[in-house]
């Protein structure tokens, strides 16, 4: 996947995934929980893109999906996390961006 500003590759960020909190309902054996699942991804340049993913029931027996958009992010969601080459530790951006301002780190 490529940076969407620059082109540049996506790197992931390990334990990167946030999640809304809002209450669902789902009957028995069933997950219909539809909070929002996102990760930020950023490239070598340090743009910064988040992507979010639909939600699926884990019961083989339903077909429930959660929503396309939501209200907390821009554009659609996707139904498989994007492939990227590396996953970094997510204190990798911010040691980035303090070498970048010339701190020392």
């Amino acid at each position: 996947m490529r940076c969407a500003i620059c082109g540049a590759k996506l790197v992931a960020c390990e334990d990167g995934t946030t999640s809304t909190l809002l209450g669902y309902y789902s009957p028995p054996d069933h997950d219909h929980d539809d909070n929002c699942l996102k990760k930020i991804y950023f490239c070598e340049n340090g743009h910064s893109q988040i992507i979010s993913k639909r939600r699926r029931c884990p019961n083989p027996d339903c077909d429930w999906v959660g929503k396309e958009n939501c209200s907390c992010h821009d554009g659609k969601k996707v139904d498989e996390w994007p492939e990227v080459d590396e996953i970094r530790p997510a204190w990798w951006q911010i040691k980035k961006k303090e070498r970048k301002n010339g701190n020392v780190v």
